[in-house]
């Protein structure tokens, strides 16, 4: 069985999304709709895909696709899931899900009220390392869990120019650092190391020219009673040839060992009391991250294909807002917040 797929907007991270789709064999990319009628048709033409739009509607019932894949920035997107919705399409949105969580949750209810497939474009859990970390915690190799952190330092973000060449809304955007970047490991946090039931933040702004918040750090209890730390600046970098490959450093303490992520998308496992060794693994360096989009719509097709869950449907992925709302009320008020 093939799937049509049609996506709706030809923004910077769009060519990840069209440049997956057409590697994976039971899709079809069919049209790409963007409001510029020019970018749309340089998008079309540069990934091969038969048909442009400048309206979503004409594009629906022209194309007729079983998949409307959402990359527009987040003000649009519940216009877009209604819409989505009426056309009886299965429906990929990327995150940030919405502006605020209420807008979150009235799609996510009206996509269920309609029984309509409603998937989170989140594709962080899926890059290669944390695959392989996540073998790593099965195997129990670590022992007993103590500890995790990331230091986030992509280094993208200093002077007036910061984001605009790829994502300008970033520095209009009020909530920025934790909404935008931080939601992304929030989620793959709870894929490695379960539920998160407190949390305590301190965020700031160091770059002016944005609205929002660029740095800060954020500590959180897990049910099973692992501490995590989130400490994140997107002004400094980190040694890496790419920065944003990783966009950090990981440090995962257990009872046995102690697991390191670098910015090259290495692992090293270190036993207490012996040296640190690289565990290697087979990732490929294509697409984002690792061809981390590919592998999240692979998932997701397989899910539509053989009628399977996702845990990145938009019902699961309200609790990593709800997380995240969680956050920036520590932060406003000063204090620990349980969940």
């Amino acid at each position: 069985m093939t799937l049509k797929v049609a996506g709706i907007g030809a923004g910077y991270f769009s060519q990840y999304h069209y440049d997956a789709w057409q590697r994976i064999g039971e899709i079809e990319l069919a049209a790409v709709c963007d409001l510029d009628a020019s970018r749309a048709r340089s998008t079309a033409q540069r990934h091969g895909i038969p048909a442009d739009f400048t309206d979503v509607e004409a594009m629906i019932q022209e194309i007729q696709p079983d998949i409307l894949d959402i990359i527009t920035p987040p003000d649009s997107h519940e216009a877009l899931v209604y819409t989505a919705i009426d056309s009886g399409s299965a429906i990929i949105c990327q995150k940030p899900l919405a502006p605020d969580t209420p807008t979150a949750r009235r799609m996510v209810e009206s996509a269920e009220a309609n029984q309509s497939f409603f998937a989170v474009h989140e594709n962080f859990r899926f890059e290669p390392w944390y695959r392989e970390i996540r073998n790593l915690l099965d195997s129990q190799s670590l022992g007993e869990l103590y500890t995790v952190s990331f230091r986030l330092r992509p280094g993208d973000g200093q002077g007036s120019e910061a984001y605009l060449n790829r994502q300008p809304y970033f520095q209009q955007m009020e909530r920025f650092l934790v909404h935008e970047t931080g939601i992304h490991f929030i989620d793959t946090y709870r894929y490695l190391f379960g539920d998160i039931k407190r949390v305590y933040a301190n965020l700031r702004r160091l770059n002016s020219a944005i609205a929002g918040e660029d740095a800060g750090t954020v500590l959180f209890e897990f049910g099973n009673g692992i501490r995590g730390l989130w400490d994140a600046n997107r002004l400094v970098d980190h040694d890496s040839p790419d920065t944003r490959l990783t966009m950090g450093e990981m440090l995962i303490e257990g009872s046995e060992s102690v697991l390191r992520l670098d910015g090259a998308g290495r692992l090293f496992i270190r036993p207490h009391g012996d040296s640190e060794k690289e565990h290697t693994y087979h990732w490929d360096n294509r697409g984002f991250a690792g061809d981390s989009v590919f592998a999240c719509q692979s998932h997701l097709v397989q899910c539509l294909l053989n009628n399977l869950p996702t845990p990145i449907s938009g019902r699961e992925y309200l609790r990593n807002l709800e997380i995240e709302d969680a956050i920036y009320e520590s932060d406003r008020t000063g204090t620990l917040i349980t969940l």
